[in-house]
């Protein structure tokens, strides 16, 4: 019978007077939730403390940091402390195994702490001493043995090492892994392998030796790193494999990962909805008759506090289908999202979404807020209305995976989540990434905000004050008709463009005086009919004389910069001008924006 079926890693309690209890104390055993920081914890701050953590079994004196704005482990460890550039990569991993919670190195975010060793030369050395002996003890092929590996279509790196080593234990696996990412110290992206590239990876010996190891129950025979990683990397610049520069980031790319692989980019996903991915301890669930324990090492809970909603992630599709539709009954509210090895992450975090609430939005529309003159137009990898709350407008959240932390305004971002658009970037490093270009804050301060003259004659100086050209008023002008005919006629304004003479009526000119003028002094007249003309109209044809044309259209300005500029753009009507830094535009942008269109090095100019 179903109900007999012996369910790997979670079991079955039968409900009894004291299930209460039990389901009490699986509640506090959660505790608060992850991520959450106290009052204090705020401040982004650099904290110092000598302390020492374990490092193959010997004490490493070092400080805590927290993280600060432009922080990175070349600028602490190269131009801070003055170490060796020759020896970041074996730092690198000196730090790696110090810090076994920071998934990625290439990309620090402010508020991580992270542990820096004192003297990370002598921990550099400790570590070679002592993969020099343990590696003589194992070598089930020579040392310092590597291959170059040409990797297929749709292959990620633990397959490709699963599949080399034969080895199943994740511990055992993620010795290669850390090792394949020493011995290619100029990569910087492992979540995105490419057909075609080339990696360098540590030669081992066929599967069935290394089974045979394992069978053995030998501690010295346990199948790990047959070459050390400080000699790897020597061996990699001494002789660098070729190789395809890893690409940058884009959505059919994500698209593709597979989720069972990628459990830490789907954790950041969820943390950007303000969602745990908890992965230990149990979770007990009460259905019909019954109660469930997961044992979340196992079977992962996604949990969002904000609306109280858990799901189950099944990642291997162990739970029975019965079960499952106990679990996603709306009166347990625990929903389960079945894997497997094939479910994509784009597939997993839409299912994940659907079981926290959301509703998803079509991938192919991106989201337009309308705020005064302006408009945000906003796409990305996943977009969801927010489940509905209490006397609150249903938000929508946009989650994107970018290569370049902390390139959208948190002004904007701000500005943004005061209408209800939540943008959530989701960091990943690839080959091209680098800082952000930081703001020149005085050109931010020193801008200004311009209004043009309602008076079209007073709005034509200022447009022709913009381009250098002194303002003035009408001006007389001799016009010989015929031989002992001359008339004097009256220009609203005369002036030089282009190394043209420019002579420039409000209202329709005679046709005899314009011959006259172009024939006679070489003057190109120019009539501008202000009474009937638009101030756009006016503006726009001046433009043209002053050779600048440019149109009254709608501009898209990317708000971030990246793989992925056009995830999120700010739309404004008006006249860019570019030759002159102006922007030029009747429609109101809020305040809080014009330092975005200062930052994209605009001066703005309203008109009416």
């Amino acid at each position: 019978m179903e109900g007999q079926v012996r369910l790997p890693r979670f079991h079955l309690l039968c409900l009894a007077a004291g299930f209460g209890l039990l389901l009490a104390g699986a509640s506090q055993a959660q505790g608060p939730a992850p991520g959450k920081a106290g009052a204090g914890e705020s401040q982004m701050t650099l904290r110092k403390s000598v302390q020492s953590r374990e490092y193959q079994g010997k004490e490493i004196e070092g400080e805590e940091r927290m993280v600060g704005r432009g922080d990175s482990l070349w600028r602490i460890l190269i131009q801070e402390k003055g170490l060796s550039e020759k020896r970041f990569q074996s730092y690198l991993v000196v730090i790696r195994g110090l810090n076994p919670r920071l998934k990625n190195l290439n990309v620090l975010r402010v508020g991580d702490a992270i542990f820096i060793p004192l003297r990370p030369d002598e921990a550099a050395a400790s570590r070679s001493a002592k993969g020099g002996a343990a590696e003589a003890a194992r070598a089930p092929t020579p040392p310092g043995t590597t291959v170059n590996y040409r990797v297929k279509a749709g292959e990620y790196l633990y397959q490709i090492l699963r599949d080399r080593t034969g080895i199943r234990d994740e511990k055992q696996l993620l010795d290669y892994y850390e090792l394949t990412k020493d011995l290619n110290p100029q990569r910087k992206n492992w979540d995105l392998l490419r057909e075609g590239e080339i990696i360098r990876l540590p030669a081992v010996a066929p599967a069935q030796e290394i089974a045979k190891s394992d069978a053995a129950a030998a501690p010295q025979a346990k199948p790990l790193a047959e070459v050390r990683p400080a000699q790897a990397a020597q061996t990699a610049q001494a002789a660098p494999p070729a190789q395809v520069a890893s690409p940058a980031l884009d959505a059919q790319s994500v698209r593709r990962l597979p989720a069972t692989e990628n459990m830490a980019l789907l954790a950041q996903v969820m943390e950007s909805l303000g969602a745990q991915l908890q992965t230990a301890g149990d979770e007990v669930v009460a259905v019909k008759d019954a109660a469930i324990r997961f044992d979340k090492s196992s079977y992962p809970v996604v949990y969002d506090p904000k609306i109280k909603q858990r799901v189950v992630i099944d990642p291997q599709g162990n739970i029975p289908a019965s079960l499952r539709a106990q679990l996603n009954s709306p009166t347990v509210g625990a929903p389960v999202v079945s894997m497997n090895p094939k479910t994509s992450l784009h597939d997993a975090v839409g299912q994940l979404l659907a079981g926290l609430g959301y509703q998803s939005l079509p991938p192919d529309r991106p989201v337009i807020i309308q705020e005064a003159g302006v408009s945000y137009e906003a796409k990305g990898n996943w977009m969801a209305l927010a489940p509905e709350e209490n006397n609150k407008a249903q938000e929508i959240y946009v989650i994107n995976f970018t290569d370049q932390a902390e390139t959208t305004p948190d002004y904007l971002i701000a500005q943004l989540r005061s209408r209800g658009l939540n943008i959530k970037d989701v960091v990943v490093a690839s080959a091209g990434s680098r800082p952000a270009a930081a703001v020149n804050e005085s050109q931010v301060v020193n801008a200004q905000v311009q209004t043009w003259p309602r008076d079209k004659k007073e709005l034509v100086n200022s447009l022709l004050l913009a381009h250098g050209i002194p303002a003035g008023g009408a001006a007389t002008l001799s016009v010989k008709l015929r031989d002992g005919l001359t008339l004097e006629t009256q220009a609203d304004r005369v002036f030089e463009a282009r190394g043209n003479k420019i002579a420039l009526f409000f209202q329709r000119a005679q046709p005899e005086i314009k011959k006259s003028l172009q024939e006679s002094q070489g003057y190109k007249t120019v009539e501008l009919d202000i009474a009937a003309l638009s101030s756009r109209d006016i503006i726009g044809r001046l433009l043209s004389e002053l050779g600048e044309p440019a149109g009254y259209r709608e501009h898209r300005f990317p708000a971030a910069g990246g793989s992925n500029q056009e995830r999120l753009l700010v739309n404004a009507w008006g006249f860019l001008l570019p030759q002159r830094s102006l922007f030029v535009t009747d429609r109101e942008i809020p305040q809080s924006l014009h330092r975005f269109f200062f930052e994209k090095g605009l001066e703005i100019v309203y008109f009416q």
